[in-house]
């Protein structure tokens, strides 16, 4: 005997259908964007992005990892640090430079973070953007569409109080009053369930200051997979999966209620539209490993 009308059974199977889709693991390769996004309008800005990180180590992967990121027409390429494998040998370099000249063929603007990897006399040139007044090429800032980008450099000083500190919350509190969003790219996360684990100086310095000025999200690296936390009502992503050895989530257990963490290769595309921030996690294969939507 049926319990409910048979609208009301149709209408629970669509709901069921429409929502069967995970965030974690679809399954079918998502095609490369075939067209630009339209124009961005004063008014309500569109624009996509791709983030990465960790490239070094495996090269192979990197050239696969750029194909990717080529194929999804970003307009720009932001880069969570350690590009190479040891920052004070030039042929590294040349091959990192090799390795990722497809975007500048087609016009793809990089912004990197250093990584511990990096240290050495190359990593500057390859600071290559334009930046706004204040920074350097370890750490600066820049602005797209009215949204605000910070890089951050936790190689030099920055504890609560120093240049670094203070240059951070004046660009923070400008982002707060000027941009639509604001986003923050760093190397070593306050967060994350890699071997890593967290960065005991980024959460007593930084964090606090995220908490008060409420960035759009904080991309960070080092550990060597995709996590997603939000803490403190402060959204964090580790991106690690760009070529270098991949680690497994060996402190899994900090992970709270609502978090995503997996061991893969992969880029992260954003697409911003006003306010509003959607996120697909891909890997080289076309599997979409994490989905998000970002907003106020």
């Amino acid at each position: 005997m049926l319990t409910q009308p048979l609208w009301k059974s149709a209408l629970v199977l669509a709901c069921v259908l429409a929502g069967a889709g995970s965030v974690n693991a679809a399954k079918k390769p998502i095609p490369a964007v075939k067209k630009p996004i339209k124009a961005a309008s004063a008014v309500n800005p569109r624009y996509t992005f791709v983030a990465y990180g960790d490239t070094r180590s495996n090269p192979d992967v990197h050239r696969t990892i750029i194909d990717l990121i080529v194929a999804q027409k970003p307009e720009f390429v932001l880069q969570s640090g350690d590009l190479v494998s040891d920052g004070g040998n030039p042929r590294q370099w040349t091959e990192f430079s090799e390795i990722t000249k497809p975007l500048r063929d087609a016009h793809i603007a990089y912004y990197p973070s250093r990584g511990n990897h990096d240290a050495g006399p190359y990593y500057q040139n390859y600071v290559t953007e334009p930046f706004e007044p204040g920074g350097n090429k370890y750490y600066y800032a820049f602005t797209r569409h009215k949204n605000h980008f910070i890089v951050l450099d936790e190689f030099q000083d920055y504890a609560i109080g120093s240049d670094q500190y203070q240059w951070l919350e004046r660009e923070l509190k400008k982002g707060q009053k000027t941009a639509i969003n604001t986003f923050v790219l760093f190397h070593e996360s306050p967060f994350s369930v890699g071997p890593h684990g967290p960065t005991a100086e980024a959460q007593r310095n930084v964090h606090p200051l995220f908490v008060k000025y409420r960035p759009r999200i904080v991309f960070c690296g080092h550990d060597h997979l995709y996590y997603r936390t939000k803490r403190d009502g402060v959204n964090y992503i580790v991106t690690g999966g760009g070529g270098a050895p991949l680690y497994d989530a060996a402190n899994a257990a900090l992970a709270i209620p609502g978090d995503v963490y997996v061991s893969d290769y992969h880029i992260i595309r954003c697409e911003v539209n006003g306010t509003q921030v959607s996120g697909t996690v891909i890997t080289p294969s076309g599997k979409v490993i994490d989905k998000f939507v970002f907003k106020p």
